[in-house]
């Protein structure tokens, strides 16, 4: 067990996507994809410790040998139960608060995930997330440990093990779940960046290859800027359809 810390981030990241395999491995500019979602949780002010939480499947030694590469921390559980493999990175992660990220959002956002930490952690919240809409893969999810160890030890099904936390905002007798307020620039925005298809992933590429051209850094600032000023950008995902946790 290594030392506890604050606030652990543990991103789930695995090679099997079922609609773009290897999707973590796939080069948006300088990085690639898992590569970006690294760098935004080390510009989080308040996350201490990241770890990769992959699977025990031989395909998902690429994984393990890219956290090693990246000098980050890695565990390795189910392939199937997301929920255990988070359980039990927590188990050799302790920590105070648990933030779940996924390895296909390149543009998280870390000012508003430290805006969120913040907000869970004066309203000793057990999951917290941010309220309204704002851009598919922008934020995050704020978890509190003893929350999701009784989502693990209590959660029946595939669905509710699958994605970690539906258990615990399903049970809002039970939870305190929090909707923060997101910052200015993420309201009601309805765009997709998250990284789940060929068009997503050439949506990714073209918001990198615009903001380059234009000296600017690739983050989710500059690409909401972006995209409000050229529909064509914007147009290149629009039709692919959101996954439901359901589903």
């Amino acid at each position: 067990m290594k030392h506890k810390v604050s606030v652990l981030a543990i991103i789930q990241a695995r090679t099997s996507s079922s609609r773009l395999p290897e999707k973590i491995f796939q080069p948006i500019g300088e990085k690639p994809l898992l590569g970006w979602v690294l760098q935004r949780l080390s510009e989080a002010k308040k996350v201490e410790r990241v770890v990769i939480a992959t699977s025990v499947e031989p395909h998902d030694d690429k994984v393990e040998s890219f956290a090693v590469n990246a000098g980050v921390e890695f565990f390795r559980g189910s392939e199937e139960d997301v929920l255990g493999r988070f359980a039990k990175t927590l188990e050799t992660f302790p920590a105070d608060t648990i933030i779940r990220a996924t390895g296909d959002n390149p543009l998280l956002d870390p000012g508003a995930l430290d805006m969120m930490i913040d907000e869970h952690i004066r309203n000793n919240a057990d999951h917290t997330v941010l309220s309204g809409k704002v851009p598919i893969g922008s934020t995050a999810e704020v978890v509190d440990p003893q929350a999701l160890t009784a989502a693990y030890a209590e959660a029946k099904g595939e669905m509710f093990r699958e994605h970690v936390t539906p258990f615990i905002f399903s049970h809002p007798e039970r939870f305190r779940l929090l909707q923060v307020t997101p910052p200015a620039y993420l309201a009601n925005k309805d765009y997709r960046l998250t990284v789940d298809t060929e068009e997503d992933l050439a949506l990714m590429r073209a918001i990198d290859e615009k903001l380059r051209e234009q000296g600017k850094p690739f983050n989710v600032v500059n690409a909401i800027q972006l995209l409000d000023m050229d529909p064509k950008v914007a147009a290149i995902n629009k039709n692919v359809r959101q996954k439901n946790w359901r589903e």
